[in-house]
């Protein structure tokens, strides 16, 4: 009588067990993504304190950078089952031509940007090579500043949503403008000066020491906010404080008249559907934020803003189909006595 192939049975136990490993990790991706997809609780209710624009300027023009763009897969854009399919990603900047002088918000990738993550571990590098290829570039910071008729050289202020490398990197190609921040970004720079981590490159730590001022946040509330920085005094440019994604994360108002008003809230959500929906993250995005419970309550907030004042355009940093709406076509200067294309 014929012996049993011992073998045949360790593979049977082998293929068992893997089918029961992979029962329950879909299992458990099905509760997690179910989870992830419930509306996070709202936030306490707040009084909204209601702009004045009485001191606003007449000429003040807002301009679209673009620097980068390439789609991802929706289910990345945020928790849940996304709508969005695919998520085009954009990484732009604003421009703000004010009387008094140029200012822009988010610089995006450094020109050196392979350079500047060359000596990265393995995993990290490749990591941080995901957020760019070099087929989805555009224009470089400066050029996209020059296209808009401004001089990226003669800014008043560079203004950061946070430090991350693909919204800090374009200050390397521009050395002489001076850097807006709040305090707690300046030290979250300073901390991963020498370290090589996606939190702070440092290459761009290094690039803003000397020239940076600490926003000073007054306690006069502005729409939802208790704190607030008036840029220019008067009205145009308000930052408030978004902490969560990096500790300093901040959101800037501006505010070209009463009617046309513009929220960028960098990347506190990816796209501005996680704000309708009142979600967080999705998992794979969520890994970036350096305080994930401070960074979704930012989210439950902004959902309550936006219930408030739903004729403001909230803008997410990387939400490309949003920008859209906001401009109505691709990356272009609108308002103040010209309009450049």
């Amino acid at each position: 009588m014929s012996r049993a192939d011992p073998r045949a049975g360790r593979w049977k136990r082998r293929g068992v067990r893997a089918l029961i490993t992979a029962a329950a990790l879909l299992v458990v991706g099905t509760i997690v993504l179910l989870v992830r997809s419930r509306p996070m609780p709202e936030a306490s209710p707040h009084a909204r304190a209601v702009p004045s624009f009485a001191a606003l300027p007449e000429n003040v023009q807002i301009c679209w950078l673009e620097y980068t763009r390439r789609e991802a897969p929706g289910g990345v854009a945020m928790a849940g089952l996304s709508p969005k399919s695919p998520w085009n990603v954009t990484t732009s900047g604003l421009l703000v031509r004010h009387p008094r002088g140029d200012v822009v918000i988010d610089l995006g990738f450094s020109s050196h940007f392979e350079e500047e993550i060359r000596d990265y571990p393995p995993i990290l590098r490749f990591r941080l090579e995901q957020t760019r290829a070099e087929g989805d570039t555009v224009q470089s910071t400066p050029d996209a500043i020059r296209a808009a008729g401004a001089d990226p050289d003669k800014l008043t202020w560079a203004i950061v949503s946070h430090a991350h490398i693909d919204h800090a990197g374009g200050l390397v190609d521009m050395p002489r403008v001076p850097v807006l921040l709040p305090q707690e970004e300046i030290d979250f720079f300073v901390r991963y000066r020498d370290q090589k981590t996606r939190n702070v490159i440092p290459a761009h730590a290094r690039a803003v020491e000397g020239r940076t001022t600490a926003l000073h946040f007054e306690n006069k509330p502005y729409e939802t906010f208790d704190e607030s920085a008036d840029v220019f005094g008067d009205g145009s440019i308000i930052i408030v404080k978004l902490s969560g994604h990096t500790p300093g994360s901040i959101g800037t108002f501006v505010n070209v008249s009463p009617r046309r008003r513009i929220f960028h809230v960098g990347d506190t959500v990816n796209v501005v559907e996680a704000i309708e929906a009142r979600r967080p993250k999705s998992i794979v995005m969520a890994s970036t934020d350096h305080d994930p419970a401070a960074a979704n309550a930012v989210v439950s907030r902004l959902a309550q803003l936006h219930a408030m004042v739903p004729d403001l355009a909230i803008l997410p940093a990387h939400d490309r189909d949003q920008w859209l709406r906001v401009f109505g076509t691709g990356p272009h200067c609108e308002g103040g006595a010209t309009v450049h294309r």
